[in-house]
């Protein structure tokens, strides 16, 4: 996610929001990174798919073994979020309506997610909720009109 100035129907005026744009590969990358190492999530980076036209990344997860009768519910998300730290952006701050109620911040380390839909979220045969899919922005110091400001920047790799 990005910050963009978007003109607000309602009173005429530019105004800050997030809005989603495609990853580049590099951002790719670190977003499954972060999801490992702030949700324990295994995964693999398998390689590169597609053609040179139109390439794709691939990374793998285990499997998680569910019972289709008892899936993962937005409550169960929501819970699994605060558990972890992160408090749901306020609405008005989001241009896409998809995923206005799904968006979390966590000002620790400022790491964004959106896309926390239940759907993106197993629950195990132990009842454990396990994120499947999210998306993932980290916040620079200094970078954000909207969220507040971290209090630590979230890195692997220092300032590399």
């Amino acid at each position: 996610m990005d910050e963009s100035s978007l003109l607000d129907s309602r009173t005429l005026q530019n105004r800050r929001r997030l809005v989603l744009r495609c990853a580049l590969p590099s951002e790719y990358l670190r977003r499954w990174a972060a999801l490992t190492d702030i949700f324990s999530l295994p995964t693999t980076y398998q390689g590169r798919t597609g053609n040179a036209a139109s390439p794709q990344m691939a990374v793998a997860q285990p499997y998680i073994d569910q019972d289709d009768a008892d899936p993962a519910t937005i409550e169960d998300v929501t819970a699994f979020m605060e558990a972890h730290g992160f408090a749901k952006i306020d609405t008005a701050s989001i241009a896409i309506p998809e995923v206005a109620e799904v968006t979390w911040y966590r000002q620790r380390d400022g790491i964004l997610i959106t896309d926390a839909h239940a759907r993106n979220f197993r629950k195990d045969t132990t009842g454990a909720i396990l994120p499947i899919d999210l998306v993932v922005t980290t916040v620079p110091k200094g970078v954000s009109k909207i969220v507040p400001e971290p209090e630590a920047e979230w890195g692997l790799w220092g300032d590399c």
